[in-house]
């Protein structure tokens, strides 16, 4: 297979890790790859304190408590009336796998708590060189590029799973706060999107959700055991689907997933299409995934995890 390799990346994952198992796992594979180098990690949505828990426990599996941790946004940009949110926000759905945190620890506490500041000082600290690898609704991000304007010319680029043209589908990390995400697809940043329909198509199988629980590593258990727990809670997926790692490995890698260039833009006002992600001519050119190479990801996500944890 002709890779198209990339030196070391350095990154700044931007992640809301509780509710669908996606997150941890991707996290889990991008911090145990050489060639991504995080300089930090922040958390959207609410309850993004405990989200940031769980990323603080996986650092210390890995012995990374150097990467600085902070809990971000709580709540969209977008209208959120009260009652949505007392409909959406049940804990113990919303973060069903958080066991993979308890019991809770002094030391896992969020190092910051606030994500955007974080984003803005990483990337004055390294101008040019920091890609922001967003795996969650795009809150933070826009929240620091409308407090410090200037930082978008100091972004190498944006990779991001969310959005959907091709299909007539409102993606959550999009939908979830459109009003973020439109201020992100429009800031004139080099944008690369996974997309839904493309990176669904990467599962991880019971058997190999069986491989973690018979790998010896502590961290590899413990996925294992907030596998199990996502599991239990929804019955629509026959595995994890793994979108969330697209990020990851299309900052070093970029022979694993296709690409088209597209004008897109964010449906903001629709009744009924607002969340969307539409082609659309006076939309600004994205790059967006067209295929997946997922057997040989899978390959290479295994071999990392599970080989790697050791």
């Amino acid at each position: 297979m002709n890779m198209q390799k990339i030196n070391m990346q350095k990154l700044i994952i931007d992640t809301d890790p509780g509710q669908d198992i996606d997150d941890i796992l991707a996290l889990a594979f991008a911090l145990q790859r050489p060639e991504l180098d995080v300089k930090a990690i922040t958390t959207v949505t609410w309850p993004s304190d405990k989200r940031a828990r769980m990323v603080k426990r996986l650092l210390r599996y890995l012995g990374r408590a150097d990467i600085p941790v902070a809990a971000g946004m709580q709540f969209p940009l977008r209208p959120f009336p009260e009652a949505e949110s007392r409909g959406q926000y049940d804990l113990a759905r919303t973060m069903n796998h958080y066991s993979f945190a308890e019991p809770e620890d002094t030391r896992d506490q969020p190092d910051d708590l606030d994500a955007i500041g974080l984003i803005i000082r990483t990337i004055e600290q390294h101008p040019g060189e920091i890609v922001l690898a967003c795996i969650g609704p795009l809150t933070n991000i826009a929240c620091a590029l409308r407090r410090t304007p200037e930082i978008a010319g100091k972004i190498k680029h944006i990779a991001m799973m969310g959005g959907e043209p091709a299909l007539n589908r409102k993606e959550h990390n999009v939908a979830f706060d459109y009003i973020a995400a439109d201020t992100v697809l429009t800031c004139g940043i080099p944008i690369y999107m996974g997309t839904w329909d493309v990176t669904r198509r990467f599962i991880l199988s019971k058997e190999d959700c069986e491989l973690f629980k018979n790998n010896p590593s502590p961290l590899c258990q413990a996925l294992g055991r907030a596998i199990d727990a996502w599991q239990s809670i929804q019955l629509r997926k026959p595995g994890p689907v793994m979108y969330d790692i697209f990020p990851f490995v299309w900052s070093f890698d970029r022979g694993y997933y296709t690409m088209q260039s597209m004008p897109l833009m964010v449906e903001t006002q629709g009744e009924i299409t607002r969340g969307m992600t539409v082609a659309c001519n006076k939309g600004a050119t994205i790059e967006v995934t067209t295929d997946i190479r997922s057997a040989e990801l899978r390959e290479l996500y295994l071999d990392t995890v599970l080989s790697k944890s050791l």
